[in-house]
C-alpha cells in the first residue's frame, strides 16, 4: 500500500506551497485550480490501486466483478464531480485546466492536435480505471493505474521548471505530451486480443466531442455495456 499512499502524499504536500488563486497567461506554472484537480486526479488513481489492494477483484471471470467495477465507477464518479465543483469555484473564461494552458510560439495545427490528445487520453484514463482487469497478481492493472497518476504528478513538477526559467512553454507541453502516452503502452499490449474497449472508448470520444453528451451519463453508459459483455462470457463460461 506504500506506493499510492506516498503518491497522493506527495500530491497533498503541495498545499503547504502559496500558489496564485488564477493562472497566469504568461508563463504555464500552479495555480490553485490546477493544483487542487492535480490532488483529486492523483487521488483517483491511488484510491482505485488501494481498491485492487484490498478486495483483488479484477477477473472478469469472478462472479463479483460486475459489483467491483460499479463500485469502481462510484469511485471515479465522486472524484470527477469534485474536480468539477473546484473547477465552478475557481475557474474563469470556462477555460480548462490543460487544454486552455499557454500556447505561445506553438502553431495552431500543432495546438488543436495536442488538445485532441489531451482531451483523449482523459477518456481512456477513465475508461482503463473503470474497466481494467487483470490476473491475481495486478500485472497490468496496476501499471496502467500508476502511469495514468504519473503525467498528473509530471505536469506540476515541469510547471515549477517553467516558473524557474529552466524550461520554455513549449518544453512543457512536449514533455507533458511524452507523458501522456506512457499510458498507451500498457493500455494496447493488455488490449490486443480485446476489441471491446477500445470501442467504448471510442464511442465515448465520438457522443462526447460530436454529441455533447455529458460525460457521467457516457461513464455510465460505458460501463453497462461492458458489464453486459462480462455477463454474458460468464455466463457461456459457466454453461
Amino acid at each position: 500500500m506504500d506506493i499510492p499512499v506516498l503518491h497522493l502524499s506527495l500530491s497533498l504536500s503541495s498545499l503547504t506551497f502559496p500558489v496564485p488563486k488564477y493562472r497566469f497567461d504568461s508563463k504555464i506554472i500552479i495555480w490553485k485550480e490546477l493544483q487542487l484537480h492535480n490532488i483529486i486526479f492523483t487521488s483517483r488513481s491511488a484510491t482505485i490501486f488501494l481498491y485492487w489492494l484490498v478486495f483483488n477483484v479484477f477477473d472478469k471471470y469472478d462472479s463479483l466483478y460486475p459489483f467491483h467495477v460499479m463500485i469502481r465507477l462510484l469511485i471515479i464518479t465522486i472524484h470527477h464531480y469534485t474536480a468539477d465543483e473546484i473547477t465552478h469555484h475557481f475557474n474563469v473564461n470556462n477555460r480548462t485546466t490543460t487544454r486552455d494552458i499557454n500556447w505561445e510560439n506553438i502553431p495552431s495545427v500543432v495546438q488543436i492536435n495536442a488538445k485532441r490528445f489531451y482531451a483523449f487520453s482523459q477518456i481512456f484514463a477513465i475508461n482503463a480505471l473503470i474497466l481494467g482487469e487483470c490476473d491475481t497478481t495486478g500485472r497490468g492493472f496496476l501499471e496502467s493505474a500508476f502511469l495514468i497518476m504519473f503525467p498528473i504528478q509530471l505536469s506540476t513538477f515541469l510547471m515549477t521548471l517553467v516558473r524557474k526559467s529552466i524550461i520554455s512553454n513549449k518544453t512543457w507541453h512536449l514533455l507533458y505530451s511524452i507523458s501522456l502516452m506512457t499510458p498507451y503502452l500498457i493500455t494496447l499490449n493488455r488490449q490486443k486480443k480485446d476489441n471491446m474497449k477500445p470501442l467504448l472508448s471510442l464511442i465515448f470520444i465520438i457522443l462526447r466531442f460530436n454529441f455533447n453528451v455529458n460525460k457521467y451519463i457516457l461513464m455510465h453508459i460505458v460501463v453497462y455495456l461492458y458489464l453486459v459483455s462480462v455477463i454474458s462470457e460468464q455466463y457461456k463460461t459457466n454453461m
